[in-house]
């Protein structure tokens, strides 16, 4: 199936995906319809294989089909990136779990690495406990890579992902938020489960994508895999932006403005401007994220360098953008007066999402500015991972 299929499978979704977007709210995860919906249009499969049934799509492809799933609903379109962002991942795990995980057909997984637990060793593997929160997609999951620490043999420790069926999990009924409230991004918690030794990998080892197979070659195999993440992840807000024009322009529409002499809001000075500054946003979000992709694309593919700078520059480029977004959207939603209020109009939702996203600590823009300044002036860039 080639991009422009798949986009187009993706676009063709929209309409019932804001049929359904107050539902998938109130559920706190995806309908059943929508996932059913989403398997059968293969969108859950972009970074599959195709020697295991998947499309085995190009970076920029999943970044256009999460910008069309956005525009109909935000929580649908972040999820759908990160079980795609998990299969590129698990495409790079040790060959015995990668071949359990991805040879199951409809198999999914998320990876989660900010756990609060323990891993003992014991015979054979580890037995592990804690509780591991922001879990997107936790309720459409058959596998999950839970980070924890681990001795490294040198007297120190390092962190491992611990690989296990989504079922031996609890899931804590703890997602009750303002915004992306539809991605079922709940805390997972583990007790007492036994990991075999043969479905534990360095975390290191994934990002590295030292264990990719030979015939994955290009996009996004062999783009850097955390600017990976955060540019496809991206996508959700870039969509849901576009979306907040459409609404916006829909609503004005035999409306006025109260209070004022203005009888057709479409007519008003003020309608135009702030409408004008918010499509400026979106467009300037648009390029700077559609250059990101493409330059991981030209180093997937071996052409150019791959430096520090370049990957923290991309990192700060999407945060950059993600806030243009939210800022259009708060334009926007501001512009709409009190029935924007009602939780039947789509733009306050749009608006709740557009904050939820950028307080994601990957696309938090004081951090990545003062990274990306570092890195200017020659100093290490002080985040965890680059």
């Amino acid at each position: 199936m080639t991009h422009d299929d798949l986009v187009a499978r993706a676009a063709r979704l929209v309409p019932r995906l804001r049929e359904r977007a107050r539902e998938t709210e109130t559920l706190r995860r995806l309908p059943d319809e929508t996932v059913g919906e989403l398997r059968a249009s293969g969108l859950l499969d972009l970074f599959k294989p195709r020697s295991h049934g998947g499309h085995q799509a190009s970076l920029r492809t999943a970044f256009e089909v999460g910008t069309q799933l956005a525009r109909g609903c935000g929580s649908t379109s972040w999820i759908v990136s990160q079980l795609n962002l998990a299969l590129w991942m698990a495409c790079a795990l040790p060959e015995g779990v990668r071949e359990e995980i991805l040879r199951q057909p409809d198999s999914s997984i998320l990876f989660a690495l900010l756990g609060r637990g323990s891993a003992e060793r014991v015979a054979g593997g580890y037995k592990i406990n804690g509780v591991w929160p922001f879990c997107s997609g936790s309720h459409h999951i058959t596998w999950i890579g839970l980070g924890l620490p681990v001795e490294d043999g040198r007297g120190g420790a390092a962190p491992a992902f611990f690989i296990v069926p989504a079922s031996a999990l609890e899931i804590l009924d703890d997602w009750h938020v303002s915004g992306f409230c539809g991605t079922c991004s709940n805390s997972t918690a583990a007790h007492d489960l036994f990991v075999p030794d043969r479905r534990v990998a360095p975390v290191s080892t994934v990002f590295s994508g030292e264990l990719l197979s030979p015939d994955l070659t290009g996009s996004p195999y062999r783009c850097p895999i955390v600017q990976g993440i955060v540019v496809t992840a991206a996508s959700c807000a870039l969509g849901m932006a576009q979306a907040a024009i459409e609404v916006f322009k829909a609503q004005t529409e035999g409306r006025g403005i109260s209070f004022t002499l203005y009888e057709k809001k479409a007519e008003a000075p003020v309608t135009h401007l702030l409408l004008s500054e918010a499509a400026m946003k979106v467009r300037a979000a648009d390029l700077l994220l559609h250059a990101a992709v493409e330059d991981l694309e030209r180093r997937a593919a071996g052409a150019g360098a791959t430096d520090v700078e370049l990957l923290i520059r991309i990192r700060t480029e999407v945060a950059f953008a993600i806030h243009l977004c939210r800022e259009a959207v708060e334009t926007l939603f501001g512009a709409s007066g009190g029935s924007a209020l009602s939780l039947s109009n789509a733009i306050q939702r749009i608006a709740r999402d557009a904050r939820a996203i950028c307080q994601h600590a990957a696309y938090c823009l004081p951090t990545n500015l003062e990274a990306h300044g570092r890195v200017m002036l020659g100093l290490s860039p002080n985040l965890s991972f680059v």
